[in-house]
């Protein structure tokens, strides 16, 4: 399994890949004057997020942004947005950007249009993506995911109905198309059952276990982080 590293807790899990974030946008800032960091939602990655706005980055110039998102309003504990904007307060007030995929529209599809107006001019340097129990990832669920997870989709953004999906079953993700033009991505796991998970799904395909797309041919340099 490519780029795995295996860290003895989770609070050294947090920081090694806060400070992979802080890297990745330092290294987007100085090649192209800005940087484009796509996060994933759920309690795992929270931590990290913590730590990472603290950090003092030149906020002005990184872009937030959402890996996937449940058709709920940021209002809802169970949206992203609502996680990622706790989380990222500091930085918030130091300049940082967000780019949402909610909007209040009257369907999921229609808000994915929406964000699609905003993702698919987006330059992704880092993207940080997590694993369920089921081997899902993003809002990729298995058989749930055959647009998201066409290689060659021309969105960046499609709404995604999971009726197994906690939270909501109405989605919104990013694309495997847009996913695979990220210039890097790393995958947190925590918990043996996870990483057992993880590699079985090597063994499966994707409609059973699509968080195996992330390391498929034409998918970008993907750093696995698992902790306890």
């Amino acid at each position: 399994m490519q780029g795995f590293t295996a860290f003895a807790d989770r609070a050294a899990l947090m920081q090694a890949a806060a400070e992979r974030m802080a890297q990745a946008a330092k290294t987007a800032i100085a090649a192209r004057g800005a940087a484009c960091l796509a996060l994933s939602g759920g309690s795992t990655p929270a931590p990290a997020y913590r730590l990472l706005a603290a950090m003092p980055l030149d906020w002005m110039k990184i872009t937030l942004a959402l890996v996937d998102e449940r058709f709920v309003p940021p209002t809802d504990d169970a949206s992203n947005e609502k996680m990622i904007q706790h989380a990222f307060e500091p930085a918030f007030a130091r300049g940082a950007q967000f780019k949402p995929m909610f909007f209040a529209t009257s369907t999921a599809a229609q808000a994915a249009d929406c964000a699609e107006t905003l993702y698919a001019p987006l330059k992704i340097d880092f993207a940080v993506m997590g694993m369920g129990a089921d081997g899902h990832t993003a809002s990729w669920f298995p058989g749930a995911a055959a647009g998201a997870l066409d290689p060659d989709a021309p969105r960046a953004v499609i709404d995604v109905f999971a009726p197994q999906a906690a939270g909501a079953p109405n989605r919104l993700t990013l694309t495997r198309s847009a996913y695979n033009r990220v210039a890097g991505a790393m995958l947190l796991i925590t918990g043996a059952d996870k990483r057992g998970r993880l590699e079985q799904a090597m063994g499966e395909p994707l409609s059973q276990a699509p968080v195996a797309a992330l390391f498929a041919a034409g998918a970008p340099k993907l750093e696995t982080y698992c902790a306890p």
